[in-house]
C-alpha cells in the first residue's frame, strides 16, 4: 500500500531515512579519508556497538514487547528503570505509545485497524506504517502503564532521554575508548538503524516467513531465521496464539534470547510471576492444525477424535501430577514420581499414535 504525500509525517521519515544514509556515509569517509583513528579503537568501539546493540534490542523486546505491552511476568522497579533507560536509545517511541500501538495490533491484527498489518504490504508493516500521521496520532489506551511513574515520566521526556542513550551516551563511551567521532557513528548512527531494523521484521518478515503450527488463521508464523534475526520473537505464531506467555520459544532449545533475559532476571529476584500457558492447550492447538484438513471426514471422527481428547486429558492430569509433586514429601513424593512416569509413557505412547493416524489419515481420507 502506498502512502499518500499529504499523509507522510516528515519527521520520522526523514529519521528513519537520513540516519542510516548518514551515520554510513559519515562513517566511510573518515575511515577512508581521516588518519586520526586506530585498529584499536575501532575493534574497541565496534565491540561496545554489538553489546549495547543487543541490549538496546533486549530492553525493546523484553521491556516494551513483554512486560509493558502483554504483562507476561512482573518486573522489581529496578529491572523496569534499566529497561525504559536503555529502551529509550532504540528511537522506537515511548513505552507507553509504543505499547498501546502494539496492543492495538493484537486486538485487530490481519484487520484495518490493526496499525501495522501485514495485508497492507510487506513495506508498510515493516516501516511504511511509521512514516503516517494516522500512526502517529494512534490515541493512546493504556491506563495499567500510565499509572508507572517511570514509564510516564519516560513518555513524557521521551525525546531528550532517546539522544542522550541513543547519541551522547555513545559519544561520551567513544571519547572514553579513544575515538569520540567512532563512537558516534557507529554505537549511535549505526546501532539505531540495525536495533530498529530487528523490531521491524517482527511486524513484517515474522508474518510473512514461516510455518503456522498453532493456528492457522493467524498470518504469524515461526520461523527460525527471524527469531535468530529478532532475539527470539521469530515465533510469532505461538505468540499470537498464546500472547500472555513470557516466551516465544516453548522448547528449552528453542533461540529466545529474550526467554532467557526473563529467566535470568527471575534467578537475580528482578522478575518474578512468570506467564505460561498449559502444555494440554498448547498440544490442543497443534492437534487442531495438524489435523484441520481431515475434520470432515469419517475416520478422524472414529479414530483421531478420541485418541486427541485422551491425549489432551492425559497431559492435563500429567501437569497437575508435577504440580502435586513439587509441593509434596515424603512418601507422598515417591508414589507421586511412579506416578508421572507412568503417564509419560503413555502420553508418549498416544504422541505415536497421533503421528501414526495422521500418515494414515493422507492415505484414506
Amino acid at each position: 500500500m502506498s502512502v499518500q504525500l499529504k499523509k507522510i509525517c516528515w519527521s520520522v521519515t526523514l529519521f528513519l531515512i537520513l540516519n542510516p544514509i548518514i551515520s554510513v556515509l559519515m562513517l566511510v569517509l573518515y575511515l577512508v579519508f581521516s588518519s586520526s583513528y586506530t585498529l584499536s579503537q575501532l575493534a574497541w568501539i565496534s565491540a561496545f556497538g554489538l553489546v549495547f546493540a543487543v541490549l538496546t534490542n533486549l530492553s525493546i523486546t523484553m521491556g516494551y514487547h513483554r512486560l509493558f505491552s502483554h504483562k507476561s511476568f512482573e518486573a522489581h522497579p529496578l529491572l523496569e528503570w534499566i529497561l525504559l533507560f536503555i529502551s529509550a536509545g532504540a528511537f522506537q517511541g515511548s513505552a507507553l505509545k509504543w505499547s498501546s500501538d502494539h496492543r492495538i495490533h493484537h486486538r485487530y491484527e490481519d484487520t484495518d485497524k490493526d496499525p501495522y498489518s501485514i495485508k497492507k504490504g510487506f513495506w508498510y508493516a515493516h516501516m511504511g506504517w511509521m512514516m503516517t500521521h494516522e500512526a502517529v496520532s494512534l490515541p493512546i489506551h493504556a491506563p495499567d502503564l500510565q499509572k508507572k511513574k517511570w514509564v510516564q515520566f519516560q513518555h513524557d521526556h521521551y525525546l531528550v532521554c532517546a539522544i542522550v542513550v541513543g547519541y551522547i551516551l555513545p559519544l561520551v563511551v567513544g571519547w572514553m575508548l579513544g575515538n569520540a567521532f567512532l563512537g558516534l557513528v557507529i554505537a549511535g548512527g549505526l546501532r539505531i538503524f540495525l536495533t530498529q531494523q530487528s523490531t521491524f521484521f517482527v511486524n513484517s518478515l515474522s508474518h510473512t516467513l514461516g510455518k503456522t503450527p498453532y493456528s492457522l488463521d493467524k498470518t504469524a508464523k515461526d520461523s527460525l531465521i527471524v527469531a535468530f534475526l529478532t532475539h527470539g520473537e521469530g515465533y510469532h505464531n505461538f505468540h499470537h496464539k498464546f500472547q500472555f506467555d513470557y516466551r516465544n520459544g516453548i522448547k528449552w532449545y528453542h533461540w529466545d534470547p529474550t526467554k532467557w533475559s526473563i529467566q535470568l532476571a527471575a534467578v537475580l529476584g528482578l522478575a518474578n510471576k512468570l506467564k505460561t500457558v498449559q502444555f494440554s492447550e498448547i498440544l490442543r492447538a497443534k492437534m487442531e492444525v495438524e489435523s484441520e484438513k481431515f475434520k470432515s471426514s469419517h475416520f478422524y471422527k472414529e479414530k483421531m477424535e478420541p485418541l486427541a481428547a485422551r491425549l489432551i486429558e492425559a497431559q492435563a492430569q500429567f501437569e497437575r501430577l508435577k504440580k502435586e509433586y513439587a509441593i509434596a514429601k515424603d512418601q507422598k513424593m515417591a508414589d507421586l514420581r511412579a506416578e508421572i512416569e507412568l503417564m509419560n509413557i503413555e502420553i508418549e505412547s498416544m504422541k505415536k499414535k497421533w503421528q501414526v493416524l495422521l500418515k494414515t489419515a493422507e492415505v484414506v481420507v
